[in-house]
């Protein structure tokens, strides 16, 4: 034993300096958080712009960037929530359009995530507020769609950060974080509609909580778990009674006690009602700014898009002009109310075919990209409920807020969705924290009383936790992250070799100025068009159709998703053709730098573009389906030439 103690002598002192930093050492807390947070910035900033845009990455930047370009934006559900359209739009003036630029918000805002740990603090140790901090900067699911433009991280972000302000005026009763709360719920409801799931559960959780305090206290865990014999059912039902008894007790103390802190129920009431009503109207405020018309609203974004006029009402004549204001009010109003109305459709409608397909993608994404969160989240829980820990109301609040979103929010999705276990993960890091934190002290524990079993096994666990999350962010994240086999990869994911040629595609496009840039071909009909798998429409009178200003109109734009964003962003000149006598002709009068065919066109002219000096190479724009393979032919004048570059 001797020797063990001398082995472990030196890991006494780094104990002893660690258990002195967990009991006293606030300025050490603040710097270690700050540096996590830091350091989930660096994780979530590089490589940023080198995944291809993901299906609806392209859909969202496109109507940003045609925000940016025209000036007219009106609110959809569809896009979700307006934020990542204003703010990326703000983005592209300032650095330009790009996948780095648009994914640059969730980014920092994903990176700035674990700062929220700070607003628990009161409730937290010191080593559970750091533990908290480092699951949220690195764990692989959210890691993943940080660096994704959705709006998933966001909403959970500003959510939980607007839960944790609510937390924070509870705490110190000081209105400043009240209205940083109001702010906050702004936002997430500007990100995506889903903020109303999470007022939602925080109501459901509230009351398993109280369904906790009341009908399941410590009386029945400690009629079962600590009693030395077999309790009969009768004294089982009196310990589980009382137990329910003393907590009524004990809620009506605190009740009593706040009444008497505050004089009385009114003064309370009074004391703050005139801070509620003005965060109400600061929620409103902020809504009104991101949900509210620009330009020529929705006429601006249709096709074709009507012009801006002195007439229209948009934020900015609504807010200078007070006669205006209520016009704006009213049209922002209606607005919101008809697109949240098609949002809030039954969800059995949508979905109660898919359930169990979306409940499959839910629990995968959970499974491989969150794990280990999700194992500490149980391990904090039961610590928790057995009271090896302090027992705080907030371990299973948000274990039971992450718990039921498990099974929620596959039945409000119509497609399968990993980006959604994005809302299970976020609350799960709390009780997670005060899991990952009890493992460290026994280790601490251990290591202090020469305990090498107990230090070997609390090592071996943190070396699995370490292990997986490693390897599930270097696999996941990193590497592999267009891939099918990928559980964080949704389908509508073109394969990551096709970024060479979108690199080129922009460099072509910005040389070349004499005619198309791009020719986009289908020649094919019937089955094709049927299924919704051709890239141009088939009417060729229909090619300058469109509902909304989806351009370029000649294409069926979703099927070719996100290749409208890339020529956009491109500044791409795009034609189409449908059929091959009327490309032929095109090829030798004005030859277009780059053609894009299908794979499965029968009546693509390959032979006819080899001839004429072009060189292809064939991508998979979803991450299944031969229907999606499209090649793409380049031009050996456009080639760039490696060997002499």
């Amino acid at each position: 034993m001797a020797s063990s103690s001398g082995v472990l002598s030196p890991l006494q002192d780094v104990r002893r300096k660690v258990g002195a930093w967990t009991r006293d050492d606030d300025h050490a807390t603040l710097k270690l958080v700050a540096g996590i947070t830091l350091l989930a910035l660096v994780l979530r900033l590089a490589f940023l712009g080198q995944r291809v845009a993901h299906f609806d990455e392209g859909r969202v930047a496109y109507w940003a960037w045609h925000y940016s370009e025209s000036g007219s934006f009106a609110y959809r559900y569809i896009i979700h929530g307006p934020f990542i359209q204003h703010v990326d739009r703000w983005m592209f003036a300032l650095i330009g359009t790009s996948d780095f630029a648009m994914r640059l918000p969730v980014a920092v805002v994903g990176g700035l995530l674990p700062l929220s740990a700070l607003l628990f603090r009161r409730h937290l140790r010191r080593s559970e507020t750091v533990a908290m901090a480092l699951l949220l900067a690195i764990n692989p699911l959210l890691l993943y769609y940080s660096r994704f433009m959705r709006s998933d991280v966001l909403v959970a972000a500003f959510m939980f950060v607007a839960f944790g302000l609510f937390v924070r005026f509870y705490d110190t009763r000081l209105p400043r974080y009240l209205y940083a709360a109001s702010v906050f719920v702004a936002f997430g409801f500007a990100s995506k509609e889903n903020a109303l799931v999470y007022v939602v559960t925080w109501l459901g959780a509230s009351g398993l909580l109280l369904a906790k305090v009341i009908f399941l206290p410590n009386g029945y865990r400690d009629a079962i778990l600590f009693s030395t014999e077999t309790p009969s059912s009768g004294e089982i039902r009196a310990r589980v009674v009382g137990g329910a008894k003393a907590r009524i007790a004990a809620g009506r103390g605190a009740i009593r006690s706040f009444r008497t802190r505050h004089d009385s129920a009114a003064r309370v009431v009074g004391a703050y009602a005139g801070h509620l009503v003005l965060a109400v109207l600061l929620f409103g405020f902020v809504s009104l700014f991101f949900y509210a018309p620009r330009g020529a609203g929705v006429p601006g974004i249709e096709h074709p898009p009507a012009p801006i006029t002195e007439g229209t009402v948009g934020f900015w004549e609504g807010i200078t002009n007070p006669a205006l204001f209520g016009d704006l009010l009213q049209v922002t109003v209606d607005r919101v109310a008809d697109q949240w109305g098609e949002w809030l459709e039954p969800a059995s409608e949508k979905t109660q075919d898919g359930y169990v397909s979306h409940f499959k993608v839910y629990l995968q994404a959970l499974g491989f990209g969150s794990a280990a969160l999700a194992l500490l989240a149980g391990v904090g829980y039961v610590l928790d409920r057995l009271g090896y820990t302090a027992p705080r109301h907030l371990v299973p609040f948000l274990f039971y807020a992450g718990f039921v979103s498990i099974f929620g929010y596959p039945l409000g999705t119509d497609i399968g969705a990993p980006w959604l276990a994005v809302h299970t993960a976020v609350p799960f890091a709390l009780p997670a924290a005060v899991g990952l934190a009890a493992i460290f002290r026994w280790g601490l524990n251990a290591l202090s009383s020469d305990d090498v079993e107990g230090v070997g096994i609390t090592a071996i666990a943190f070396f699995l936790v370490i292990l997986f999350v490693t390897n599930a962010a270097v696999t996941q994240v990193y590497t592999n992250s267009t891939t099918d086999g990928n559980p964080l990869v949704q389908y509508a994911q073109p394969e990551q070799p096709l970024r060479e040629e979108l690199t080129e595609m922009h460099r072509i496009s910005q040389a070349h100025d004499s005619g198309p840039d791009v020719v986009v071909y289908h020649g094919e009909s019937g089955d094709d068009y049927d299924g919704g798998n051709a890239y141009v429409k088939q009417n060729r009178e229909d090619w300058n159709e469109s509902w909304w200003n989806t351009q370029p109109t000649c294409i069926k734009w979703y099927n070719m998703l996100p290749m409208p964003w890339y020529f956009a962003s491109s500044d791409a000149q795009v034609a189409c053709e449908n059929g091959a006598t009327a490309l032929g002709t095109r090829l030798q009068q004005n030859q277009p730098p780059i053609v894009i065919t299908q794979e499965f066109d029968s009546t693509a002219p390959r032979d006819r573009l080899q001839a004429a000096g072009y060189e292809n190479e064939t991508y998979s724009m979803r991450t299944s389906g031969y229907k999606n393979v499209f090649t793409v032919w380049t031009h050996e004048e456009y080639v760039r030439n490696e060997t002499a570059s």
